[in-house]
C-alpha cells in the first residue's frame, strides 16, 4: 500500500501542472527523474521486499508522457523543417515499435516509452511559449537536482545507507559496484538507477554549468566542482570523458565563445580537486581507475567493447528487419532474459531495435538536426542555447558508441528543443546577406 500511495503523490503534482499548462512541469519532471530510484529504494527497504517492477520506477516515464502530450498539442507551431525532424524520428521509432510489439511484448512498450519520452521533452521545449528566463530556470533546476544528488552521492560514499545496500544485494550489483558494501569502497550510484546513468547525467550537466554561469543554480563554479567530484566516486569513466570532451567542443564549435571563462573555471575545478584529493579515502583507487584513460587501448573494458562492436555490426546488418524496440536493455528483465541483446554500443542497439529502415530514418533526422543548427548560424544566430545544442549533438554522436544517449533523460534535450523553437528566429541578426530586408526572409523560408 505504501508503494501505491507514494506513486500517487509523486504523479499527482505532475498531472496538476500539466492540466494548468505550467512550464514547471519540466522542472518537476527533472526532480522525479533524478530522485525516483532513491525514493523507490527507501520504500522497498521499508517493505523489507525488493520489487523489481515497482510503480515508482515508471514515474519519470509518466511525467515525460505528459510533456509528450503537451508537445503534440502544439506541434503545428513548429516550422516545417523542425516538423520534418520530429516526424522522421517518430517514424523510425514507430517502425521499431511495430516489430518489437509482436516480438518483445511488454519490453517494447517500456523501451518505446523511453524513446518517445526524450523526444517529448525536446519537443515540449521546442513548442513551449517560455522565454529565455524560463528556459534558464529549467537548466538551473537540473543543476539543483544534480547538486542534491551529488551531495547524497558523497553521503552514500561514506555511509553506505542500509536501504542502498539492501538494493545492491537484491539486484546482485555488489561486484559491479566495487565488490564491497563498505564505506569509501562501494562505487556510488547516488539516487539514480545505476552508476552509469548517474555519471552520464552529471557529465552532461557539467558541460552546461561550466560553459555559462547562467545555467548554474546559485553558488557559481563550486557547483560544477561538486558535480565533477561525484562523477569520480561513481568510478564511471564515461561521465568524465563526456564532460571533458563537451567542455572542449563548446568553444571549438562556437568560434571560441566563452573560451577564457571556460579555461579559468576548468583550471579552478582541476586545482580544487587536486588540492583535496589526498584528503579523500580511496583516492588511490580512483586514480588507478581513471588513469587508464591515458592508454585506453590497453583497457580490457575498451577492448571488450571494440570486440563486441566488430561482431555485432555484422550480425545487425545481416538482420535488416531488426529485432524491434525492447530487444535490449530492460528487455532482459521484463522478458525473463529471453531474446535480450547485449551490445554495449548505443548505435548497434539503435540499429537492432529500429532495424535498417528505422535506423536510416533516425540517423537522417540527426543529419537534418545538424543542418538546422548550421542554418541558424548562417542566419546570424549566436544564442547560447544554439551553441550548447551543437555541443550536445556532436558529443552524443560520439558517445553513443558507448551507450544509448538517445533514451536517457538529460539537459541535452532541453537545449536541443529550445534551439528548435520558432522563437529562435527572433534572435536573427539583421545585418547578414546582401540586404537587411530580403535576405533574412529568404533564409528563414529555407528553414520553414
Amino acid at each position: 500500500m505504501i508503494e501505491i500511495a507514494v506513486f500517487f503523490f509523486m504523479v499527482l503534482p505532475g498531472f496538476i501542472l500539466a492540466v494548468r499548462g505550467s512550464s514547471y512541469l519540466v522542472d518537476y519532471t527533472t526532480f522525479i527523474f533524478v530522485f525516483n530510484r532513491g525514493i523507490r529504494r527507501l520504500v522497498d527497504y521499508y517493505n523489507h521486499q525488493f520489487n523489481a517492477f515497482s510503480l515508482i520506477s515508471i514515474t519519470p516515464l509518466i511525467m515525460l508522457a505528459l510533456l509528450f502530450v503537451g508537445f503534440l498539442a502544439r506541434f503545428d507551431l513548429l516550422h516545417s523543417r523542425a516538423k520534418q525532424i520530429f516526424l522522421m524520428l517518430l517514424a523510425g521509432i514507430g517502425y521499431g515499435f511495430v516489430i518489437g510489439i509482436t516480438r518483445n511484448g511488454a519490453a517494447c512498450i517500456y523501451q518505446g516509452a523511453q524513446y518517445l519520452s526524450t523526444i517529448g521533452l525536446m519537443g515540449y521545449a521546442a513548442v513551449s511559449p517560455a522565454d529565455d528566463k524560463t528556459a534558464d530556470r529549467w537548466l538551473r533546476s537540473a543543476a539543483l537536482a544534480g547538486i542534491l544528488a551529488a551531495l547524497y552521492g558523497w553521503y552514500q560514499y561514506y555511509a553506505v545507507p542500509d536501504w542502498d545496500a539492501f538494493w545492491v544485494r537484491q539486484v546482485g550489483f555488489i561486484n559491479y559496484l566495487g565488490g564491497e558494501l563498505v564505506s569509501t569502497k562501494m562505487w556510488v550510484f547516488s539516487t539514480f538507477a545505476e552508476r552509469g546513468t548517474c555519471a552520464t547525467y552529471m557529465g552532461l550537466l557539467a558541460i552546461s554549468m561550466l560553459v555559462s554561469r547562467r545555467w548554474r543554480f546559485a553558488f557559481g563554479w563550486p557547483e560544477a566542482i561538486l558535480i565533477l567530484s561525484c562523477i569520480f566516486i561513481t568510478f564511471s569513466r564515461i561521465g568524465i570523458v563526456v564532460a571533458v570532451v563537451g567542455i572542449v567542443l563548446f568553444p571549438v564549435l562556437n568560434g571560441g565563445k566563452n573560451l577564457g571563462r571556460i579555461v579559468i573555471v576548468a583550471a579552478l575545478a582541476i586545482g580544487v580537486l587536486f588540492a583535496f584529493s589526498d584528503k579523500i579515502p580511496g583516492v588511490d583507487r580512483m586514480v588507478k581507475r581513471f588513469e587508464i584513460l591515458l592508454h585506453i587501448q590497453d583497457d580490457g573494458s575498451f577492448q571488450g567493447r571494440v570486440y563486441i562492436a566488430q561482431n555485432s555490426w555484422a550480425y545487425a546488418l545481416s538482420h535488416p528487419i531488426g529485432f524491434g524496440i525492447g530487444s535490449s536493455g530492460m528487455a532482459a528483465r521484463i522478458n525473463g532474459l529471453q531474446n535480450g541483446l547485449v551490445t554495449d554500443n548505443g548505435w548497434i542497439e539503435i540499429m537492432t531495435s529500429l532495424g535498417l529502415p528505422g535506423f536510416v530514418l533516425f540517423a537522417g533526422a540527426l543529419v537534418l538536426l545538424w543542418r538546422y543548427f548550421a542554418l541558424l548560424r548562417q542566419l546570424g544566430v549566436r544564442d547560447d542555447y544554439l551553441g550548447l545544442a551543437r555541443t550536445f549533438l556532436v558529443a552524443s554522436l560520439v558517445f553513443t558508441w558507448a551507450g544509448n544517449f538517445f533514451i536517457e533523460f538529460s539537459v541535452m534535450w532541453i537545449a536541443m528543443g529550445r534551439t528548435l523553437s520558432p522563437m529562435m528566429f527572433t534572435k536573427i541578426e539583421p545585418h547578414f546577406g546582401e540586404t537587411e530586408e530580403d535576405q533574412p526572409i529568404e533564409a528563414v523560408s529555407e528553414l520553414a
